[in-house]
């Protein structure tokens, strides 16, 4: 059994609500508010209905929303009627001269008073938040979206007063027992064990976490921060616990559900780039605030966005006011910043599973009997998932994974500037070539022989270092010269680095990588890019005739290869600077350039080959058709346009045609909306990539996703063949656009297969969700006794269920990450300790280290087709598992994976349109 931070609760214990219902003629109103910048540098904006609660929490210290009062989310902020949430009445002249003063601030002081008005009309009510759901029974609860919010409040809150007691380290008695070392079934030892001291004399005092919340409704460790140095520069860090609480709804349970989700948060030393801060004003309630950025003569300096400390101010309350960059670094100071993203810092990230399952089992002590919360468990199946083999695909089998293209010929297009990185190729190469003794002497722009089916073709080009934009269009002029018919991928050196902290540290100021796969996409290539690495120093390389040693690699591509032991890869590092094999006298293979191993695997994949080590994998024992959905609404670019609210949906269709004859091969298509036809994946991938990523119109809502529906419907009907198919979506791209998917109406309401059952083709649609925010995270699997029972027990590789009172089944694929397997000890130490109790001499170490956890994916089964839904599960389960892309478990099944990967390689992706990324004479050549 595996046990996770979520908990089930009994709805009358939710606590109550206090409630503003908001009239139509405050819609109206707040619909004619002008658009309002809060600073002379900003762009104009139009009132969301959180500034003005962030305004009123400032004023009244707690916490504050203003929402629709629908069952789904809005699609229109100011739709009737709505709501104002909060946790204790407001006094009336309170609020009504805070709303007559953030109008104002708003109007640019002009004191029109239209909201305060018809605020003081509202009648504010106190009411269970229970009254407010709707059928529980049948496993499909309902409720408004201020709900869930308030409901997280007041969890948060009654939690608030249980310090969290923290488990020491476990010191092992000399006649300790193994780890896991029990029979299956044996007692999981909840009792801890008494603490000891230094010498094992004297007990020690168990530290407790205590809790302050903040306007928000997220628990802070204020009085528990944590510091350390690290660094080149020796900086200091400091960070604090932070647990936030969203309420939500699991398939087919009755009850309302909370999520508890812990994070180590890093706090900043300085003002740029954040976006958030806690004010503590000297109550149990912390302030929570946007924060913006804007010049003065003197620089740039922060401060609280939508007016809400002027409208503080305006009220004759004691001042909100930030602190400069000296304030900030001070260890006590009453205003703490979160850090504005991923960056280097002297502490991790992450919790730890010991903090986490410490946190599980206090709150199911303390909350369970007062709150009627029960922790969310799942069941082992008879379903265990396996990967049959890791590792690219064989020389052997190459061919026949590459037969479903459809192409008798594939031309691997390697373009290089430096040689190191021609011979790193050539090394990634021999694997695959049936005469390895001759690739010293493969030449340039000749096709040089690999297998039967397949070459390579090597060519230098300069213009990959140009620090600015070349002609590309003269540059690989040569592309359209290359002798055919064939099917090409090209591989590419680049010397690009984002990971690098400053443009002088890039040496380049220009990534060519969206502009070539532009142009490769243009000439019906798919690509794959190979950073440049500085060539071994000689001491290096007569290491590496020995030692097998893990050179830097991108997270995506860190892989194994043949012939070496899986546990020698997943207990290496990804450090190019490391030899650690090598000083160690490691001799069990040569060195391994991990980083071109998987470029290359990842480019063969992109041309479509499938060995059958999946079909190994997968329980199917007919002809059947997996297809992936992936969906994404982006924001246009706004460099020309003007406009920030226009999005586009992205839309990718991948289809995998499987067959248990082993002598068929496996063919992967993907659907062109260009040609209104399913292609071969390398062929739509280039015709997907040469055009713009995403549909103007399409959208998550209403007409929009209308629109997405019918492309959708369209695009399936044309897909080829009769066998059944499989529908495989990510629960939170799809789940507006198609209500069947959703918790509250699970296989009631429309669902992407509709189409296909209409026509008389058998069809299933399986749900994937991976939030972080709504699937249980595990914390603990239950059933063995062992020597530390504050340890928490990793998942293994089974597939789990659970089947509500409802009788509604979801299933659960839990793992450890990838770092918290791979890496040793560095990542599991946040099973042994927790950030509070690390020994002494430990602390500088391990305080640097990121935490892991473990996460898990959630299956859903809203439409079974021919097929029993548990053996959909177990399907969905094992093309997560076996990853043709790399190994280690992907968060989609492969169909749905590979189309999310289309979406990333486009040249647009998160990026500019195209004709704004090369405004002028390319875009005109090219037409």
């Amino acid at each position: 059994m595996l046990n996770t931070l979520a908990f089930t609760m009994d709805p009358k214990k939710l606590g109550k609500v206090v409630l503003y219902a908001l009239s139509e003629d405050f819609a109206q109103a707040w619909s004619l508010l002008p658009s309002y910048r809060d600073h002379e540098g900003a762009k104009p904006v139009r009132p969301a209905y959180a500034s003005l609660a962030t305004a009123l929490s400032a004023v009244t210290n707690q916490p504050v929303v203003i929402m629709p009062d629908t069952l789904g989310k809005p699609d229109d902020e100011t739709r009737t009627p709505t709501m104002l949430a909060t946790t204790k009445i407001i006094e009336p002249r309170l609020l009504s001269r805070a709303v007559r003063a953030w109008e104002r601030h708003i109007r640019k002081d002009d004191d029109a008073n239209t909201l305060a008005p018809l605020l003081d009309q509202c009648t504010p009510t106190r009411a269970n938040l229970a009254s407010f759901i709707d059928h529980a029974a049948t496993g499909r609860p309902r409720a408004p979206q201020w709900f869930f919010r308030v409901a997280a409040w007041n969890i948060a809150a009654e939690l608030a007063r249980h310090p969290l007691p923290l488990p020491l380290p476990h010191r092992p008695s000399p006649a300790a027992p193994p780890e896991e070392g029990g029979p299956a079934g044996e007692p999981d030892g909840q009792q801890p064990e008494p603490p000891v001291g230094a010498e094992g004399d004297q007990p020690v005092k168990q530290p407790q976490l205590t809790w302050l919340m903040d306007t928000n409704g997220s628990l802070l460790g204020w009085n528990h921060l944590l510091t350390n140095t690290a660094g080149r520069r020796q900086t200091e860090g400091v960070a604090m616990h932070k647990l936030d609480f969203r309420v939500i709804t699991l398939p087919g349970e009755p009850l309302i559900t909370v999520h508890v989700l812990p994070t180590f948060s890093r706090l900043a030393t300085h003002w740029a780039g954040t976006r958030t801060a806690f004010v503590h004003r000297g109550t149990k309630t912390i302030l929570r605030v946007p924060v913006g950025h804007r010049r003065t003569e003197e620089g740039w300096e922060p401060y609280i966005r939508g007016f809400a400390a002027r409208v503080v101010g305006n009220c004759d309350l004691k001042p909100v006011t930030l602190c400069d960059n000296k304030g900030l670094s001070h260890k006590n100071r009453p205003i703490r910043v979160l850090i504005p993203g991923p960056t280097e810092h002297p502490l991790g990230k992450g919790t730890g599973t010991r903090f986490n399952l410490a946190l599980a089992r206090h709150i199911d002590t303390v909350l369970g009997p007062k709150l009627g919360l029960r922790q969310v468990p799942y069941v082992r199946t008879e379903h265990q998932v396996a990967r049959n083999a890791k590792g690219p695909v064989q020389r052997e089998d190459l061919d026949h994974a590459l037969a479903g293209t459809g192409h008798d010929h594939i031309r691997i297009v390697a373009l290089y500037d430096h040689e190191h990185t021609r011979r790193r190729m050539i090394d990634a190469l021999v694997p695959y070539t049936d005469s390895p003794d001759l690739v010293d002497d493969w030449e340039d722009e000749s096709d040089c022989k690999l297998t039967a089916c397949t070459s390579v073709w090597f060519r230098r080009l300069p213009a990959l270092i140009a620090t600015s934009r070349p002609d590309w269009n003269r540059e690989l002029a040569f592309l359209d010269a290359l002798p055919g018919p064939t099917l090409n991928g090209v591989w590419v050196e680049t010397v690009w680095n984002p990971k690098k902290s400053s443009r002088r540290d890039r040496g380049a100021d220009y990534d060519p990588k969206r502009d070539l796969r532009r142009r490769f996409h243009q000439r019906g290539m798919v690509s794959q890019f190979i950073a440049f690495r500085e060539p071994p120093k000689a001491k290096e390389e007569a290491a590496g005739e020995t030692a097998t040693t893990v050179p830097a690699a991108e997270p995506e591509l860190l892989d194994s290869v043949p012939g070496l032991a899986t546990e020698t890869l997943e207990n290496k590092t990804a450090d190019s600077d490391r030899t650690e094999a090598g000083k160690s006298g490691d001799s069990r293979g040569p060195r391994l350039d991990f980083p071109a191993v998987n470029g290359l695997r990842d480019l063969l994949l992109r041309l479509g080959a499938v060995d059958r080590r999946l079909a190994d994998a997968v329980p199917l024992d007919h002809p059947a058709v997996l297809v992936g959905l992936h969906l994404r609404q982006q924001r246009t670019s706004t460099r020309t346009i003007g406009s920030a609210d226009q999005t586009q949906m992205v839309e990718v269709l991948t289809a995998l045609h499987t067959h248990p004859d082993p002598t068929v091969p496996w063919r992967l298509e993907m659907y062109s909306r260009r040609q209104h036809a399913w292609l071969p994946i390398a062929e739509a991938e280039s015709t997907f990539g040469s055009g713009p990523i995403g549909v103007a119109g399409h959208a998550r809502h209403e007409d929009g996703a209308q629109l997405v529906r019918e492309e959708i419907r369209s695009a399936l009907r044309v897909l080829p063949g009769v066998a059944p198919v499989v529908i495989f979506t990510d629960a939170e791209a799809c789940r507006t656009i198609w209500p069947g998917l959703q918790n509250a109406r699970l296989g009631t309401g429309p669902l992407p297969g509709d189409s296909l059952r209409e026509d008389g083709r058998a069809a299933a649609d399986v749900c994937i969700n991976t939030s972080y925010g709504e699937v249980p995270t595990p914390v603990d699997r239950v059933g063995r006794r062992r020597p530390d029972p504050h340890k928490p027990a990793a998942p293994d590789e089974w597939l789990y269920r659970r089947t509500t009172t409802a009788g509604v089944t979801s299933w659960y694929l839990a793992q450890a990450s990838r770092t918290y397997n791979g890496f040793g000890q560095t990542g599991t130490n946040g099973s042994q300790h927790t950030r509070f109790t690390i020994p002494e001499a430990l602390k500088a170490q391990l305080l640097a280290k990121d935490w892991s956890s473990f996460t898990a994916i959630q299956i859903t089964v809203p439409a079974a087709g021919p097929y029993v839904p548990e053996t959909l599960a177990a399907l969905t389960a094992a093309l997560c598992h076996q990853s043709l892309a790399w190994d280690s478990r992907t968060r989609h099944p492969v169909a749905l994976h590979i189309a999310g990967s289309v979406d990333r390689n486009h040249a647009e992706y998160r990026g500019a349109t195209l004709a704004e990324e090369n405004p002028g004479s390319e875009e005109q050549q090219d037409s």
